[in-house]
Order: C-alpha cells, then sequence, then structure tokens
C-alpha cells in the first residue's frame, strides 16, 4: 500500500531484503497482511538501496514503527555457499539477479531507518535478526559476533513467526504509549542500557558474549539454553551480558490457535508479485502452485532452527480451510490443475500433536522423536490422509504432489499413507533426507536410525507397485556435519554403493546461527555429554568428505582416491568388491585459487569466490522458506 492509498500517513512500514511477493507463503506478506487485518495500514519498501537513506523515505515517515527482515533467508545464506562462494543467483530477487541486498542486511536497514527518519523505532524481525538475538558464531567470519541488537541499534526485535507480538506491538504503540512500554511483549527482545531497569519477573542469566567467545562450554550452554527456553507454556526470560550492556530476551509468544492460522492464510493475499517487477521471482514461480498446511516441526534436528523459530509444537490449518485455498487457487487464470507441494516444514506431521497438554505445558525436550519417540506425541495420519483425498477429488484439480519434508519414520508406522502418497502423491520421484547412515552421525544430528529409511525404502517399493507404478526415492544426505569423520563418511559412501543410491545433490553442512550443531562445529564437543566430537574444518577436510558421495561419478575418483589415501584406506583403491573406486591417479592440488575467482571482498574484508555452476547444483541449503515473519 502506498501513502496515497491509505490515505495519509502509513502506520507501519515494513523493509524487507526480498523482492515483494502478495503470497501467503512469503513473511513480510504474512505480516502485513496481519496487521491490516488488524486495522493498521502498511506500506513494504522492497530491496531499497541500502547506502541510500533517501530509499527509506519514499512512503513517508511511519506513524508507529518501521519493521525490518533481511527476507525469507539470513542474507548472509543468501549470499554464500556452504564453501564460502558467491552465489550467481538470488531466488528472492526478480530474476534471480544476484546482489540486491547487503551482507547482514538487518544490520544496514535498520541503520538507514534510523537516519533516514530519527525517532521512529526500528523494530527487526525474521530468520535472521530471530536467530541473531543472542550472541552467535557467524561462519563467515568464522567468529562469534554480539547480538544484532546491538549492531542494528534497533529498538525491539521480535523473533519466531511474530504475528501475535507486531498486533500488540502496534496496538500499544497506536494507543500513544512508547516503544519501551512494549519490551514485555512476549517474543520479542531488546538491548539494556546502562541506566536500563530490569523487569520485575523470573529471569535465566545466560553465559555472557565475553564467557561465549573465550570459553567453549559457555557457548554450547547458551544454546541449550535458548532450546530449554523455548516452549512458550513454561519458558523463562533470557538474560545474556555484553559487557556493560545486555540483551534481555522475553519468554516465546504463544502459538497461533487453527483458527487464527486459517485466517492468516486465508487473507486476501494477490497471489502475485508486485507489478512492477519486470522478470519474474524464481522463488514465489517454484511455489506458485502450492499449499501450506502446517508449520513447526517436532523433529529436532540437530542442524535445523525451525525449532528455534517456527516452534516444536506443530500447529495445522483446519481441512475446510486448506479445501478453501484450494477452491481459490483453481479459479485462478493460469491455474493448470497441479498443485505441485501440499505441506509444510513436515508434511504428514499435519494435526500430530502432543496428546497431553499438561505434559507439554512443562516439556522442555528438544525434540519429539529422539532418541526415542515420546509417549504422548501423537502419530495419526488419518487427517493427513483424509485431507488428501479431499483435495485430489476437488473439481479443477488433477494431480496433488507432496514435495514438503516428509518424515519417514513416521510415515512407515502407517501403511495407508505410504499407499496413498505412492499411488496418488508422487511424481515419478519422492524426496526423502536420511542424511547419513552412521549411526554416530545420526546420534548427532538428532536423525532416526538408518534402518527407519531402509524400511520406509520397502514400504514405498511395494506400494509403488501395488499401484503399478515404476517410482524411486531420492535420498538427500549431508557431508562435513560435526560428529561425521572419515569412517562415518566411507561407510554411508558404501551404503550408497551397495544399494546404488546416486544423489544428484549433497548438502554440505552449513553451520548457521543458533543450531545445536553449529555449537558441536565451533566448541568441538557435544553440548550434552561435554564429549569431544569430530569436526571437519577447512575446505581441503569438507571437501573430501564431499567427494566421498559421489561415489559413482569418474571425474570424482581422483579426488577420491586422494580422500582415502590421506584418511590411510589406500585398500579401498582397487578392483574387488570391498573397494570403493579403481587404481589410478589421485589429485593432489586442492588449493582453491584453481576455481572461478571472483576476485573481490565481502563487507567485513572477507575473501570471496564466485560458486561455479556444478556447486550450486550439489548444494542444497534447507532453507526456511515461507518461515519467516
Amino acid at each position: 500500500m502506498t501513502q496515497e492509498e491509505a490515505g495519509g500517513q502509513l502506520d507501519v512500514v515494513l523493509v524487507t531484503g526480498d523482492a515483494y511477493v502478495d503470497h501467503n507463503t512469503f513473511g513480510t506478506a504474512l505480516v502485513g497482511r496481519w496487521l491490516e487485518a488488524h486495522g493498521y495500514s502498511v506500506g513494504v519498501i522492497s530491496q531499497p538501496d541500502w547506502d541510500n537513506p533517501e530509499s527509506f523515505r519514499v512512503l513517508g515517515r511511519p506513524k508507529l514503527f518501521f519493521g525490518v527482515s533481511a527476507g525469507q533467508m539470513d542474507s548472509m545464506v543468501n549470499h554464500y555457499t556452504a564453501s564460502r562462494r558467491v552465489r550467481n543467483d538470488d531466488a528472492y530477487s526478480p530474476g534471480g539477479e544476484a546482489g540486491r541486498r547487503p551482507d547482514r542486511a538487518c544490520i544496514a536497514y535498520a541503520n538507514r531507518a534510523k537516519q533516514a527518519y530519527p525517532g521512529v523505532p526500528v523494530v527487526l524481525g525474521g530468520v535472521e535478526a530471530s536467530l541473531r538475538r543472542l550472541a552467535h558464531y557467524d561462519y563467515w567470519q568464522d567468529r562469534i559476533r554480539r547480538s544484532i541488537l546491538l549492531d542494528a541499534k534497533a529498538d525491539l526485535l521480535v523473533y519466531g513467526m511474530g504475528e501475535l507480538a507486531v498486533v500488540e506491538l502496534a496496538r500499544r504503540l497506536a494507543s500513544g504509549l512508547t516503544i519501551e512500554s512494549c519490551r514485555d511483549i512476549p517474543g520479542t527482545a531488546w538491548a539494556l542500557g546502562k541506566k536500563s531497569v530490569r523487569p520485575e519477573m523470573k529471569v535465566v542469566e545466560a553465559p555472557s558474549f565475553e564467557q561465549c567467545v573465550a570459553d567453549a562450554p559457555s557457548f554450547n550452554r547458551l544454546t541449550l539454553l535458548m532450546y530449554r527456553e523455548s516452549n512458550p507454556s513454561c519458558a523463562e526470560a533470557l538474560v545474556q551480558a555484553h559487557g556493560d550492556r545486555a540483551i534481555w530476551c522475553n519468554p516465546p509468544a504463544r502459538l497461533l490457535t487453527t483458527a487464527e492460522l486459517d485466517r492468516l492464510y486465508e487473507l486476501p493475499y494477490a497471489n502475485a508479485a508486485h507489478p512492477a517487477y519486470r522478470a519474474p521471482v524464481p522463488a514465489f514461480e517454484s511455489i506458485r502452485g502450492s499449499i501450506t498446511i502446517n508449520r513447526g516441526c517436532s523433529g529436532g534436528c540437530s542442524f535445523c532452527a525451525l525449532t528455534l523459530h517456527q516452534g516444536k509444537d506443530v500447529v495445522s490449518r483446519s481441512a475446510s480451510s486448506v479445501v478453501r485455498e484450494v477452491k481459490g487457487l483453481v479459479q485462478q487464470p493460469g491455474f493448470n490443475g497441479v498443485i505441485s507441494d501440499m505441506g509444510g516444514p513436515t508434511a504428514n506431521m499435519f494435526h500430530m500433536q502432543c496428546n497431553d497438554a499438561a505434559a507439554n505445558a512443562v516439556c522442555r525436550r528438544v525434540s519429539c522423536l529422539h532418541p526415542v519417540r515420546c509417549k504422548h506425541y501423537g502419530t495419526d495420519h488419518a487427517p493427513f490422509v483424509a485431507l488428501l483425498r479431499e483435495v485430489r477429488t476437488t473439481p479443477g484439480v488433477k494431480r496433488v504432489f507432496v514435495n514438503s519434508g516428509l518424515r519417514y519414520d513416521l510415515a512407515a508406522l502407517d501403511d495407508t499413507v505410504v499407499e496413498e502418497i505412492a499411488a496418488h502423491h508422487v511424481s515419478g520421484s519422492l524426496t526423502t533426507a536420511p542424511e547419513h547412515v552412521s549411526p554416530r552421525a545420526l546420534h548427532h544430528m538428532r536423525k532416526p536410525e538408518v534402518t527407519h529409511f531402509a524400511d520406509f525404502m520397502k514400504r514405498f517399493r511395494v506400494a509403488s507397485e501395488k499401484a503399478g507404478k515404476t517410482q524411486f526415492i531420492v535420498p538427500y544426505f549431508q557431508c562435513g556435519h560435526p560428529g561425521s569423520g572419515p569412517e562415518e563418511t566411507i561407510e554411508l559412501a558404501f551404503y550408497m554403493k551397495k544399494n546404488n543410491l546416486r544423489c544428484r545433490q549433497v548438502q554440505l553442512f552449513m553451520p548457521t546461527p543458533g543450531t545445536i550443531s553449529t555449537a558441536m562445529y565451533v566448541t568441538g564437543l557435544d553440548p550434552y555429554t561435554k564429549t569431544p566430537v569430530y569436526v571437519a574444518r577447512g575446505h581441503k577436510e569438507r571437501a573430501r568428505q564431499r567427494a566421498m558421495l559421489f561415489w559413482w561419478k569418474q571425474e570424482q575418483w581422483p579426488a577420491i582416491r586422494e580422500a582415502l589415501f590421506a584418511w590411510h584406506r589406500s585398500d579401498l583403491v582397487g578392483h574387488g568388491p570391498g573397494c570403493l573406486v579403481p587404481p589410478g591417479p589421485a589429485r593432489g592440488d586442492w588449493q582453491r585459487g584453481n576455481r572461478p575467482v571472483d576476485g573481490g571482498v565481502g563487507a567485513m574484508g572477507m575473501k570471496v569466490e564466485r560458486a561455479s555452476a556444478e556447486e550450486i547444483d550439489q548444494e542444497r541449503w534447507e532453507g526456511l522458506a515461507g518461515s519467516s515473519a
């Protein structure tokens, strides 16, 4: 909405590092439409020139606040691969054009908003702000950074999905209260100055920023405290000292109810990118025909930030709400009858939840499924199966695919859902993410044992044959994760060879802010047991692990031989059944200079290299698309 359309001064101006897409999988659209539904006028400044304060004045001075977000992804993840090479494109920009946002965009945007209109409160939100609200590890600088609140000089930070917090914030500011009086809103964090007064409430003192920098166990403890205090029903405030200042982090906001989630996703979105764009936005094109049915994930994988951002408890929409959205999609011009995806972070967790409200109110588990499934966790797939059947029989719908994350250990508990998906909701191949096969690596990843994956593959094959279809499972595996050393990597390569699994994509572990895996990467210690964990550091060792997972590609054999020789496993080079690759030359030059180099430096002086097309194709980042609010 422009200032003229609002009839004068806008209440809230949202600033985002993404192109603006008015669709319910994009966080800026969710927040903007939610505020609008509660009576506030909202404008959006998309991908502004971060060096020019005038770019932040185009919609005038907002009455209430600036809401600043880097976009759907952390801007550093958006810019760089796991090998710290510059990405060639940006799926959230028109035409996929890279370079439309700065590094650590929240900091740049917040400072420019302050400069544009001094005195207007600046509020941070989205994935980047949410996961950097306390001291955090920055992989691209290879150091622990202080809270983003201090660098951005923002007045408040909304973490998590944020819908409840931003509406309460707008209500208070509209009533004449100051931003300082909003510091008790659940799901927010703020910086205490030297003279700030702490609220009178129960609080947990986290290890200070200085302790986290100097002492590995302190950083691990901070990470565990963030997860421990993530249940809205029993969490306490966290306070972390930063020199003579501190960051106060309130307990998280409660989750939306099903009725609230229905209302949010059925608001009058245009379901289109802004008409000013002359080129399509790739991220929108990839989800144009998709439907979100739930949010949150109970899996608690160590490398995933969903628990901290969306929450461990899954909130699902009602079936009637989903069907209404499907019927609306059918009426849109150009709809081809195919729903490309119907899911969320984990599609088959639709309406799965804790069956004991009293237990859930005091639960501090990171995962409902690891190391063993909680006895209170419901695993009924009936609502999901019923929804699939209803949607695919809706007039105008030809096919419905499930391409979101599928928790195969849960799906294997119900033959009906496996048969349903195999018979009706797979387009030739089904993607799943076992991540690894080694018990040690899987333990540190908080993923189920590989026997669950093998069982699911068997069930899926039988169900596909029963449906008269030739279909395949495409597994995603991960290398370089803490706990995965040479022997674990070799074990995975042999498993893939034995089962003729040829991955098109392999995820190279990226230590992103806030995750348990990142804490292990930084400290070399398991945060829970405090025992040492193997960590693959440096380009050479990480590249060796990655090469091993392409055992079937002849062009990778020299790199695999080099890795095996370096790991003192030359016995695996040969022609026998116990060998991984045949004899031949080994790559000896691991210098990064022989790859395409951009020749520039990043915003913080970091040397950067341009990623090759092959590397971009091979690397997979499980971004939080649709989760930023």
